[in-house]
């Protein structure tokens, strides 16, 4: 290795961790990213990230980009550098979400390993999808095999790992089925009014959670939720009734649906899993972080309530591993996290 020149994999060596040492020493120069075709340049100036730019993005964009490449390479080459300031960000913030954007997306590649696959609907048709809000549905409609999870995020007019993080509970799900091999048709599109919104920041969440005080306990058991016992009828006035038989049908009191009793059924399960996650992040985070993983998941229960089924349980789990990036937790103690994480995903 030359002097001034710095080299390695990603995978052996988080870029993250590679340029805060290199910004540590003030040091000015380019790092060149590279993953099979796909190239980067990162620019430093007397250790400050102040460019970034890739064959499709330039500034924050283009350095956000890079986190979803795992698996290629770099060299740091120390030298002047005549490229104007793009990026204006201090380093501690950008390297702090590019690092929470890779533990995500290797989270992400368990169930969606490449964004040159090609999604496929599972469902049956006629057969509608339970448990997936507006945007999945929305992305579901595309899943035809024809195009690739790139090629989705730009007709969803998505950043590419919110439409991949939709894949993956999909997936997940049932839903959807990843090939390799490109089949189907284009659709023809209708451009949307305006885009889908995307899922809360981990700080959103946090801000909307309810305080100490008013948020309810979060349970350790179960959580039961018995259906509602069915209105009772009026009774009609005695002129006014029906024969006997047909008055005793009337009054009878409706039955349970099957499908009420599958929802509760549902609900529970969702919840309990719930528990499961925040159980297995309590083992290996340190104990001043758990009064982050109840806030968590007692949004995660709301969130469930209120409908939103397993993306809410998916979003759990990516959430407890942001939240334990972004307060300062050891690089490995984050990737033992997501270990145990993504276990609970494949047991399931």
């Amino acid at each position: 290795m030359s002097q001034g020149v710095i080299q390695g994999s990603m995978r052996e060596a988080p870029l993250p961790d590679i340029i805060q040492l290199v910004s540590q020493g003030g040091k000015s120069g380019c790092f060149h990213v590279h993953q099979e075709t796909a190239k980067a340049r990162i620019y430093l100036r007397e250790g400050r990230i102040i460019h970034a730019v890739t064959l499709a993005n330039e500034g924050l964009e283009a350095l956000m980009e890079v986190a979803l490449w795992l698996e290629g390479g770099y060299h740091f080459e120390e030298a002047p550098v005549e490229v104007p300031t793009t990026i204006n960000k201090p380093n501690a913030s950008i390297l702090m979400e590019l690092g929470r954007r890779m533990d995500e997306w290797r989270v992400i590649r368990q169930k969606v390993p490449s964004v040159e696959l090609h999604p496929a609907s599972t469902l049956l048709p006629g057969e509608a999808p339970r448990g997936v809000n507006a945007r999945e549905a929305k992305l579901l409609s595309l899943c035809t095999g024809y195009y690739t999870v790139a090629e989705l995020a730009e007709l969803m007019q998505q950043p590419l790992v919110t439409v991949a993080k939709d894949l993956y509970g999909l997936v997940l799900a049932g839903h959807v089925a990843l090939k390799g091999l490109r089949s189907g048709r284009p659709l023809k599109l209708e451009v949307p009014e305006r885009p889908l919104q995307d899922l809360a920041p981990v700080s959103a969440m946090l801000a909307k959670a309810p305080d100490a005080d008013a948020a309810p306990e979060v349970q350790q058991e179960p959580i039961p939720l018995p259906l509602q016992p069915p209105p009772t009828l009026p009774q009609a006035p005695p002129e006014a009734q029906a024969p006997a038989s047909e008055a005793a049908a009337a009054a009878a009191p409706p039955k349970p649906s099957p499908t009420a009793l599958e929802d509760s059924q549902r609900l529970i399960k969702l919840m309990n899993f719930t528990q499961r996650i925040a159980q297995a992040s309590k083992q290996v985070l340190p104990e001043q972080h758990h009064e982050l993983v109840n806030s968590l998941q007692a949004r995660a229960a709301q969130q469930i309530i209120a409908g939103e089924g397993p993306d809410a349980v998916k979003g759990l789990a990516l959430a407890i591993s942001r939240a334990a990036v972004e307060a300062g937790c050891d690089g490995n103690l984050v990737r033992s996290l997501n270990t145990q994480l993504k276990a609970l995903f494949t047991t399931r």
